[in-house]
């Protein structure tokens, strides 16, 4: 695979009895759960039904779906999880041993065990998207139902195009300020930061409104992104080779396939989607891209709703 290609993959798309212990924070209470020696946080938002929150990167931090996990909260009991390699579910020794993709679902199933639920309902966003399917591959008697927001598929494909089609929505000066901080000089000078300001400058690219897009852009940080924990799981998932396409689906309650039209990821995802599980509801989301829960609020939370109400 290309440099380039890992690259992006890296960081655009942006796991015996256990207890957990909790410390305060101004963005919810974290809480921990230890999975194989390793603190694994998540934060808990709202009350009721049990709804996991798995964001997308690889290597996105919690913090980017602060926003949305609060809005989950307000009808369900909604855990947001700092995936494995992430902020503070960062390991002493980050390697290949240390951040795998099965470690990953593993430490899912101990934040659920942990709290006490049977089951619980799962949604997973871009990158997470690919990771829930996974999930409910390895452990499809834990989800009550999967909701699939912008989800890449069931295979790592989309990475293929998907650039390309944010590229094409950017304007002149959107591609300016992507080749500044693409240069080789800055990149040498400060990987992280410039980085994190080319993910700034492509972020119109993602969105049906332009406008829109700067509700993400200019509250994004260093410090959301895990770079090194988005290299690892791309290389697990490379070299496990891991393609769903290639099973047959064991999941047999509901799915939620909620995708933007304008979606850089395309139409043939979701629709490859809604023909892999067998009791799906595709819904596409008119004059929206990657982000609904910031375009199409009015749409994106009441579908969630009536699904896991049904």
């Amino acid at each position: 695979m290309s440099t380039k290609k890992t690259l992006i993959a890296s960081v655009i798309f942006f796991a015996g009895l256990s207890c957990f212990s909790q410390r305060n924070d101004e963005d919810g209470i974290f809480k921990k759960v230890n999975n194989q020696g390793l603190d694994i946080y998540f934060r808990v938002f709202g009350e009721g039904q049990p709804l996991l929150l798995i964001g997308g990167g690889p290597g996105d931090h919690s913090d980017r779906y602060l926003r949305f996990a609060k809005g989950l909260g307000e009808n369900f009991q909604c855990i947001l999880v700092e995936q494995r390699g992430i902020g503070n579910s960062t390991p002493q020794v980050l390697d290949t041993t240390t951040v795998t993709i099965a470690l990953t679902l593993a430490d899912f199933e101990k934040i659920r065990t942990s709290l006490g639920f049977e089951q619980w309902a799962v949604l997973g966003f871009s990158f997470g998207g690919y990771i829930s399917s996974l999930y409910v591959s390895a452990y499809p008697e834990s989800v009550s139902s999967l909701i699939l927001l912008e989800s890449i598929g069931l295979n790592t494909n989309v990475f293929s195009y998907f650039m390309d089609n944010v590229t094409s929505r950017l304007s002149e000066s959107d591609k300016l300020l992507v080749e500044y901080w693409r240069d080789s000089t800055r990149m040498a000078e400060n990987y992280r930061h410039a980085l994190t300001e080319w993910i700034r400058a492509i972020m119109p690219g993602y969105f049906y409104d332009r406008e829109k897009s700067l509700l993400i852009s200019e509250n994004i940080r260093g410090h959301h992104f895990s770079f090194d924990m988005g290299r690892l799981i791309w290389k697990d998932i490379v070299k496990r080779k891991l393609d769903l396409t290639a099973v047959e689906s064991s999941f047999s309650n509901p799915v939620l396939i909620l995708h933007g039209r304008q979606d850089p990821v395309g139409e043939s995802v979701p629709l490859a989607l809604s023909d892999y599980y067998e009791r799906s509801k595709l819904v596409f989301i008119e004059k929206c891209g990657h982000y609904p829960w910031v375009e199409q609020p009015q749409i994106v939370y009441p579908e969630i709703k009536r699904f896991l109400n049904q």
